[in-house]
C-alpha cells in the first residue's frame, strides 16, 4: 500500500473517544490533579475500613473487599459518566451477595461471588448498549427510599451478632433476631465492650466532630473530610489495643487474623453452566438495585456540581467495573453514599481521582495488609452499623404516608418486605406496586363535570367551586391520557351523564390533560359519538393538544364528529351557550 494512502483513522476515532467520554480531559492540569490526588487519599482512607467491614458484611475474606476497590474502580472512572462517583464494595450490595451465598458451603463461596459480579455486570452492560437507562423512571423515590431504610435496618440486625459476640444465621430480619435470641448465653463480654465503645465513638464523632473541629478553629470543609475520617481513628486506636493485649489470643475476641498480600489474579470463575443459571435471578436484581442506587448518588451530585449524569452510560460503566470485578475474584460493587460525598466534599474534580484512589488500594493491599491482622470483627461491625444509621430515613416514610396513602403503602410494603423476605424481594415487590397503583389509578382517571367562574374565562370543578353550569351543555374535564384500560370507564362516565341529564343537548369533553389517545380509546370516542349522535346530542373538544389532534385527523374520526373541535374551552361555550330570552328580563322597554 502507498505511504500517501489513508490509513483507518484509529487515533481519531480514540480521541473522539476520549473527547465524549472525558470531556473534562482538555482542561486537565496540575492545580486539577492536586485535588484530585488530595480527594484519593482521603477516600482510600475511608475506604481500607469499608472494604475489609464489607467484605465481612458479605460472608468473604477481608482481601476481597480489597480487590474489589482496585481494578473496578479503574473500569468505572474509563466508563462512567460521573466525575464524583466513588463505586466498589457498599453496604446493601455486600448483604444482597451473603443472602445469595448463604445456602453454599464456604469453599465455593469466592468463586461464586466473583460469578455474581461477572453475571450483574453482564446484565448492566446489556442494558447500557440497548439504551435501557429509563428503567430509572421505574423506580419511585418512595420504593427507593424504603428498600434502603429497610437493608439498613436488616444490615443492623446481621451484625449484631459480631457485636455481642454470638453465632446467629438467617436472611430474614425474624430468622436473625430469633437466632440472637436462641444464642444470648453465649455473649462475649469483651468483644461487646470494645463493638459497644467503638460504635458509640462512631456516632457521636458523626453526629459531633465536625462541630467541635469547627470550635478550635478549623475551616468549615476540612472540618467536615476530618470528621468523616474518625472510622480510620477507631480502626487504628483498636488495632494498636488489640496487639498489645493480644485480645485474639488472650480474650478470645475474633480478629481478621492474616491477610494474604498481593494484587489479585486475573481469570473467568470456573463454575458449571448449571451454577450460573442459578445465578441468574440474585444477579439480575442485583444489578437492577446496583444501577438505582447508584445514579440516585451520582445525579444528586451531578445537580451540585451543575454537571450531567447519562444514565446509559452509568449501566456500561458500572456494567464494566462489575465485569471486571468478577474476572478479579472480587464481588458485585455499586456507588457509595458515604465515599462519593467525601470524594466531592475533599474536591475531586474528575474521575481520575478513581484511578488514583485504585492505585492507592493496590499500594494497600500489597504493603499494608499485615497492619490489619489484629482488628476485630466487632470493630468492622461497628462500622457497618455505623454507616447504616445514615441509610435509614424513617422521617420520609412519615412524610410519604401524610402525602399520598398510595404511594406510603407502597413504601411500607418495601420496608417489610426487606426485613420479612429478605433484600432480594423488596426492590422487586416496590416496583410492581408502584405500577400495579399507577396502573389502577390510571384505570379510574379523575373526570369532572366543569364550570364557568361568573364573569370570567376560567372554568373550574362543580362539585368544588360556585360556578355556572348549563343544562343544556355539560363539559367533562378529563384528567388523564386516554388509553386501552381506562378507555370503558369513559364510556361509562358519559352514559352515567346522559342519564342524569335530560335537556342536555351538547358534550363538551375538556381535555388540557389527555397527552395521548390510543386505539383503543380512539374506538371508545367512535362508539360515544355513535351515541350521542342516536340521541340528537353532539359531541365536542377542547384544549386538545396539537399532537393529539393531528393523530385524530389521520384516524378521520373528525370527519364523522358531530360536534366541533374549540381551541378553548370558553371558545367552545361563547359558540354552543344559546342567547338569552331578552323578553325575559324586567328592564326590557317595548318603544313601540
Amino acid at each position: 500500500m502507498d505511504e500517501t494512502t489513508p490509513q483507518p483513522e484509529k487515533g481519531n476515532k480514540l480521541s473522539a473517544f476520549i473527547t465524549r467520554q472525558w470531556s473534562w480531559a482538555p482542561g486537565y492540569n496540575k492545580t486539577v490533579l492536586t485535588d484530585d490526588l488530595i480527594a484519593a487519599i482521603i477516600v482510600t482512607i475511608l475506604l481500607i475500613p469499608q472494604a475489609l467491614a464489607y467484605a465481612l458484611l458479605a460472608g468473604l475474606p477481608p482481601q476481597v473487599g480489597i480487590y474489589a476497590s482496585v481494578l473496578p474502580l479503574i473500569a468505572y472512572s474509563v466508563f462512567g459518566s460521573s466525575r464524583h462517583l466513588s463505586v466498589g464494595p457498599t453496604a446493601v450490595v455486600s448483604l444482597m451477595t451473603a443472602i445469595t451465598l448463604a445456602t453454599l458451603p464456604e469453599g465455593n463461596r469466592l468463586i461464586t461471588a466473583a460469578a455474581l459480579a461477572l453475571m450483574s455486570g453482564v446484565f448492566l452492560l446489556i442494558m447500557g448498549m440497548f439504551r435501557f437507562g429509563f428503567i430509572i423512571n421505574f423506580v419511585s423515590r418512595p420504593v427507593v427510599s424504603a428498600y434502603i431504610t429497610g437493608a439498613g435496618l436488616l444490615i443492623t440486625i446481621s451484625q449484631l451478632k459480631h457485636i455481642l459476640g454470638v453465632s446467629a444465621e438467617g436472611t430474614t430480619a425474624l430468622a436473625l433476631i430469633g437466632d440472637l435470641r436462641s444464642n444470648i448465653h453465649d455473649f462475649h463480654h469483651v468483644t461487646a465492650l470494645i463493638g459497644g465503645i467503638t460504635l458509640i465513638f462512631l456516632v457521636l464523632a458523626k453526629r459531633y466532630a465536625a462541630y467541635v473541629f469547627l470550635r478550635l478553629g478549623m475551616k468549615k470543609n476540612n472540618a467536615r473530610i476530618i470528621a468523616r475520617l474518625m472510622p480510620i481513628l477507631a480502626v487504628s486506636v483498636t488495632i494498636i489495643i488489640s496487639f498489645i493485649f493480644k485480645l485474639g489470643a488472650n480474650h478470645n475476641v475474633s480478629i481478621i487474623g492474616d491477610i494474604p498480600a498481593g494484587l489479585p489474579s486475573i481469570h473467568l470463575p470456573d463454575l458449571h453452566m448449571n451454577a450460573y443459571s442459578v445465578l441468574i435471578i440474585p444477579a439480575f436484581i442485583i444489578a437492577v438495585v446496583a444501577f438505582v442506587d447508584s445514579m440516585t448518588i451520582a445525579q444528586t451530585l451531578a445537580a451540585r456540581s451543575r454537571s450531567r449524569i447519562d444514565s446509559n452510560k452509568e449501566l456500561i460503566g458500572l456494567g464494566v467495573a462489575n465485569i471486571t470485578a468478577g474476572f478479579s475474584g472480587a464481588y458485585p460493587i455499586n456507588g457509595s453514599l458515604s465515599r462519593s460525598a467525601v470524594n466531592y466534599s475533599a474536591g475531586a474534580q474528575t474521575p481520575i481521582a478513581g484511578l488514583l484512589t485504585a492505585g492507592l488500594m493496590a499500594l494497600t493491599a500489597v504493603f499494608l495488609t499485615p497492619l490489619l491482622t489484629h482488628l476485630p470483627l466487632t470493630v468492622l461491625a461497628a462500622l457497618i452499623i455505623a454507616a447504616c444509621f445514615s441509610l435509614m430515613e424513617f422521617k420520609d416514610l412519615w412524610r410519604t404516608w401524610v402525602y399520598s396513602r398510595a404511594d406510603g403503602i407502597t413504601a411500607l410494603a418495601v420496608f417489610f418486605s426487606v426485613l420479612v423476605f429478605g433484600v432480594q424481594w423488596g426492590v422487586l415487590i416496590g416496583v410492581v406496586l408502584a405500577m400495579a397503583l399507577h396502573i389502577r389509578t390510571t384505570l379510574r382517571p379523575h373526570m369532572a363535570i366543569v364550570g364557568r367562574f361568573p364573569g370570567t374565562e376560567h372554568y373550574r370543578d362543580a362539585d368544588r367551586y360556585q360556578v355556572e353550569t348549563h343544562e343544556r351543555i355539560k363539559t367533562l374535564r378529563i384528567d388523564e391520557s386516554l388509553y386501552y384500560a381506562n378507555a370503558r370507564y369513559l364510556e361509562d362516565k358519559v352514559a352515567r351523564l346522559v342519564s342524569e341529564s335530560p335537556d342536555m343537548t351538547d358534550l363538551i369533553l375538556m381535555c388540557p390533560a389527555v397527552n395521548r389517545i390510543d386505539a383503543s380509546a380512539l374506538s371508545s370516542l367512535r362508539e360515544i359519538n355513535k351515541r350521542l349522535r342516536s340521541v340528537n346530542m353532539r359531541l365536542h373538544f377542547s384544549e386538545l393538544h396539537s399532537h393529539v389532534k393531528e393523530r385524530l385527523h389521520r384516524s378521520l374520526f373528525l370527519e364523522i364528529l358531530t360536534g366541533e373541535v374549540f381551541l378553548s374551552q370558553h371558545e367552545a361555550m361563547e359558540t354552543l351557550e344559546p342567547e338569552p330570552d331578552w323578553s325575559l328580563y324586567s328592564d326590557h322597554i317595548d318603544i313601540h
